[in-house]
Parts: C-alpha cells; structure tokens; sequence
C-alpha cells in the first residue's frame, strides 16, 4: 500500500511558470558585508535559513558587526532546524563575535537579542514565568517581535511555548489573507510581458524601373495624340479643339475617381481574405508544445471564452474564423524569431481576442465593407470622364486619318498601345503608394491600442505581492494547517516534541519565481508532522494558494516503532522524492520535480533555494532518529536537545548579556 503525496503527477503539472528578473536576490560583484548581510535577511524573510546564514554569516566574519547583525545572525543560526543540526562551526561564529559587541548602544535590536538569550536559558528549566516572558516581548518593536515568533518556534518548551504558540497561531490567522492576498496572489504567476508589436506595412513594390516605364510609354502616348491633334487641327479647328477640350476633361476625372475606385475595391479585397477566407496555416507547427503550438491553444482558448453577449457560441467561433487565423499567424510571426516565451504575449492575445468581441457586440467588426465602399458619384463620373476621353480621341483621329489615311491610325495604335500601360503602370504606382500609406496608417493605429493594452496590464501586474509576502502567506498557511491538527488530535503545544513539515508542489499548478529565488507555487501539497509523546500525527491536505483554502485532507497515526525508514531519493534529472516507509508495508510519498528549460547554474540556484523554504532536511533529520530509535526517540531527542541548547546558549550567552 502506498500513499503518494505528490500523486504521481508533479512533476509534469506545470501550467505556466515566470522567471522575474527582480535583483531582489541578487548581489553585485564587488558585494559589501553590509550588502551581503542585507540579502541575507531578505533569504530569512523568505523563508531561505540556508541562504540566510551562509550570507550573514559571512557578513559577519567581514566584520559588519552591529547590533541588528548579531540579532540576525542568532535568529539565522535557529531558523529552519532542529538544535542537533546547528553545527560547531555556526557556535564558533557566535562566540567569535561576542567580544566585538562590547560598548553598543542600546537599541531595540539588543533587547530582541537579549530576549532571545532569555528564551534559549528558559528552554533549558522548567518553573520560567511565561507572562515575564510576555510582557518582555510586547515591549519590543513589531519588526523585532515578528521575527522572534517567526523563527524561533522550533526551541520553546512548557508554558513559554503555550504562550508564544497562541501568538504564532493568532498572528498567522490575522496575516493569512491580509494585503488583499486573495485579489493579488494570481499577478505573481504571471510572467514579465513581451513589448508590443504590430506587423509593419510591406514596402512599396514598385521600382525606379516601373516609373521610369511608366514616364516612357506616357510621352509616346502623349506624342502620338499630339500627332493626331495636329492633322485633325489641320482639316477643322473647331470640332479639333473641342476634341482637346474632352480629352483633357476626360483625363483628369477618369484619373481623379478611377484611382479611388480602383484602390478601394483592391484594399476592400485583401481585408476580405484577411477576415474571411479560413486558410492553411502560414507557419507549420513544429512540435508539439513549442511556440506555435500554444499560440493556437490561446487563441482558441479566449476566443472560446470571451463569446459576445447574446451570441451564440458556434456562430462566433464560425464566423469569426478568418479572424482568428489572421491573427495568430500575426503573432508567431512577429514574436516567433525572438525566443519569447508564448506565456509573455497572452497578454496581447487577451487583448485582440477583446477587441474582436467588443467590435462584434458595437456591430463595427465589418466598417471597413462600408468605409471601403465605392459611392456610385464616383462610378459615375469614372465612367464619364472615359466616355468624354473616348468622344475626344474618336474626334482627333477620325479628323486625322482624313489629312493622313496611313500616319492617323498608325498613330491611334500607338496612342492606345502605350496610353494603356502608361495608365496602368501609373496607376499601380499610385495604388501601391496609397495603400502603403493605409497600411502605414492603419499599423499606427493598432501599434498605439496594443501599446495602451500592454500600459493597462502593467499597471496591473505593478500590484503583484513581492516575494516576502509570498513566502509570508506560505508561512501563515503552515501555522494555520498546525494549529487545525492539533485542534483536531486536542493536543496543546507543550504536548509537541517536535514537529516537521514538509511542502512540495501540487499535482497541477502554476510556478513563479524571483531570480536565484525559490519557486513559489499555486497549489502545494502540505505534509504536517506532530511528535508527541503517544506516537506521530500526520496531516496531508492540498493548499489552494491563491485562495488560502485547505482541501483533501488525509490523517495517519503511528507509533514511533512503525517507522520502517526514511530516506530521499535523487534521480539523474534532479528530481526528488521523499518516502517514509511504515513496517506495515505503508509508504508514504512526496515528488519534488526537477527544474528544467533552465541552464543548468540556473536550474541548480532554484532547486536548491526552494528546497531550503520546502523543510526537507530538516524533516528528513527528525523523521531518520526516530526511523532509527523507535520508542527511544521520545527520551533521547529532549536529553540531546537538552545538551546541545547548553552550549547555544553558552555561544549565545555574551551577546549583548
């Protein structure tokens, strides 16, 4: 029989996960000690005691002694363990520094740090004053306060512990859900979003050879009406220079509405295509999972979610089409070069899909049909400025060919030959310039709407929790599993040995994290380990992060001779995994998935700070000296504990005494 935690799938649940390029954990290369003992207390804030006293420590070792340091560096050397696993190496940095505190002024970081001193002797005897301890700690500053009751719950005994416990646990029911946890936890899954883009107008096709053409045939054109003009002037002037009188009016409306007419009907059609006509897909799809891939997923995603009002779905999603494939082969192609992430342009994926829909319910989707409609003024004066050219050359040339039977229709042929590939070579020119325009035009536009969408989800995501107050709610969300299991098995807190947690990824979740920082998760698997005289308590629930809300609870009880072993287990990959194996043949399972898509410093950095916030060793400690003394475990955990809190509060003892 097995019970795994992680049920079997965290480590192929991810959703979506952002690295932010914050520099909250990061140090410059020419670091202090004053900025190696700061990023120091910003890892004990976020729950890295690892991290914390490496950091601290070295701070210290540089000298960076005050008062606040020697605070820091004793809350770090108690933080995240048991007192069997503080080495001599981190008593040796205590008592070092102890002569170098002589003289400090007092502060309220001296009284916090006396105050733990007093807590390290009271955790040595029993008979101490719970309420004398109390009052000592409502004396001390709220930061100072905090830090105490949030790091040092491993060492209180006896009364102390009832008292500070009922503070751990109120303090974690008024903090769970504060800072509008609830409306801000989901911003911090989500990822630094690409720049705006817009496809920019394909450049005018037309060359100096095409104009130059153009010129060309236009002044044969031009010369072989003069000619004709000329002979047909010869035989009558007056019906010759009505003739040019059509033949320049004609010109010009035919040009001035035939352009217009011409254009409108071109653009009107490749807007047609572009928003109507469902074609193959431009970019093929490479693997699945890649890039495109999951572009495809988020378009039909939000267009599937974001139907208009009073729509009905499949008449959205059918008529909207072309739309739809538009636009998403607009999006691979303008990010697909640029080794973006698909999760950084969902933002502008939401947005188009947005508009789409707020353009169908204002019943504007299809303008451009009516903006690009030729009024029928401008078909009617194309067409008779072409019946007045056609009148005037008719004039010319039948006057012409009575003066010059041979030269007049010669001329006529070239007239028309090259008048008509000078029109059509102008008329391209002149098209191409005034949709290269339109298209110029219309890319401003789009490019300012995504500019003022990507502007709007910024603003937004400027609310998204810092890593402290992640780690924080994670912290309030353990104390709050704690205290429902003991409420549950009735035990009070001097009734705990000890205890352990262990938190590990969910099944399906989304995963951020700040750079070198731990990964934080929507949804964790939290293990609760209770070690009381009687024998272990177990509690297994799954957190909702982003809604503070506990589900599928599981409960074992054993005794401390159940525990067959313990061990972790580490592949090749980097995964983890946890197991607790009971004599009964009960093993009990956690999966801590291994980091990928990462460079490899990168991937190790992450796994190891997350580990750290994830209490694996130090559960793993505990859990292996009671697989490996049964029973025993209850008598011979406090009289080690007992010997080693001796000569912590003999490092400890000078600091500020």
């Amino acid at each position: 029989m097995s019970t795994n935690i992680a049920d079997g799938g965290a480590s192929v649940g991810i959703q979506a996960e952002a690295i932010h390029g914050d520099v909250y954990f990061q140090l410059p290369p020419d670091a202090s000690p004053e900025q190696r003992f700061e990023l120091g207390v910003r890892c004990l804030s976020s729950g890295m005691p690892g991290k914390a006293r490496e950091y601290i420590g070295e701070a210290v070792m540089n000298d960076h002694v005050t008062s606040r340091s020697c605070f820091y560096l004793l809350l770090a050397t108690l933080s995240g363990r048991t007192l069997e696993q503080i080495p001599d190496e981190d008593l040796a940095v205590l008592r070092s520094v102890r002569g170098k505190t002589a003289g400090s002024p007092e502060d309220p970081w001296t009284a916090a740090t006396r105050l733990v001193n007093r807590l390290l002797e009271a955790a040595q005897k029993d008979g101490t004053d719970a309420q004398v301890i109390e009052k000592e700690l409502e004396e001390l500053g709220s930061p100072q306060r905090e830090e105490i009751l949030g790091n040092l719950e491993r060492i209180m005994s006896g009364s102390v512990k009832d008292g500070l416990w009922a503070r751990v646990f109120e303090a974690a029911r008024r903090d769970r859900c504060d800072r509008r946890r609830l409306d801000r936890v989901w911003l911090f899954f989500q990822p630094d979003p690409a720049e705006a883009r817009v496809r920019r107008p394909r450049p005018i096709s037309t060359t100096t050879g095409d104009r130059v053409q153009a010129a060309l045939t236009g002044t044969i054109a031009l010369s072989a009406i003069c000619y004709l003009c000329l002979q047909s002037w010869q035989r009558a002037w007056p019906p010759t220079a009505l003739a040019l009188l059509l033949l320049a009016s004609g010109c010009y409306v035919a040009a001035r509405y035939g352009v217009p007419w011409r254009f409108r009907v071109e653009r009107r059609q490749a807007m047609d295509r572009l928003h109507l006509a469902v074609r193959r897909p431009s970019v093929v799809l490479s693997q699945r999972g890649g890039f495109v891939s999951k572009i495809d997923r988020q378009f039909e995603y939000y267009f599937a979610r974001y139907v208009p009002r009073n729509a009905d779905r499949a008449d959205w999603l059918a008529h909207t089409a072309g739309i739809r494939q538009a636009l998403r082969d607009e999006v691979v192609e303008l990010y697909r070069e640029s080794r973006i992430d698909a999760k950084r342009v969902a933002w502008l994926t939401r947005y188009l899909v947005s508009d789409v829909k707020d353009r169908w319910q204002q019943g504007t989707l299809w303008d451009y049909r009516e903006r690009l409609r030729v009024p029928a003024a401008t078909k009617a004066l194309c067409v008779l400025g072409v019946c007045a050219l056609s009148t005037g050359m008719a004039i010319v040339t039948w006057n012409g060919a009575h003066v010059s039977p041979a030269g007049g229709p010669a001329a006529l042929i070239i007239a028309l030959a090259t008048g008509w590939a000078a029109a059509g070579g102008r008329l391209r020119i002149v098209i191409e310039r005034d949709r290269h325009a339109a298209e110029q035009e219309e890319s401003d536009r789009l490019l300012a709407g995504r500019r003022a969408a990507l502007e709007r989800w910024r603003a937004k995501l400027a609310h998204k929790p810092s890593d402290l107050e992640m780690a924080h709610w994670l912290d309030c969300d353990r104390k709050a599993l704690m205290e429902e299991a003991m409420r549950h098995y009735r035990l009070a807190p001097r009734d705990v040995v000890g205890h352990a947690f262990i938190e590990a990824p969910g099944t399906s979740y989304k995963r951020a994290r700040l750079s070198k920082g731990p990964w934080r998760y929507s949804r964790y698997k939290l293990l609760i380990f209770l070690l009381t005289k009687d024998g272990v308590r177990q509690l297994a629930v799954d957190l909702d992060f982003e809604q503070a809300a506990f589900h599928d609870r599981k409960r074992v009880n054993y005794r401390y001779d159940a525990v067959a072993a313990v061990h972790v287990s580490e592949a090749d990959g980097g995964e983890r995994t946890f197991e607790l194996t009971l004599v009964n043949g009960h093993a009990i399972e956690v999966v801590f998935p291994a980091d990928t898509g990462e460079a490899a410093e990168d991937a190790q950095d992450a796994n190891q700070a997350t580990l750290d916030t994830a209490g694996l060793d130090s559960t793993l400690h505990v859990l292996e000296g009671v697989a490996a003394e049964g029973k025993n475990w209850i008598t011979s955990e406090p009289r080690r504990g007992q010997e080693r809190l001796a000569e912590l509060a003999d490092a400890a003892g000078g600091l500020f005494g």
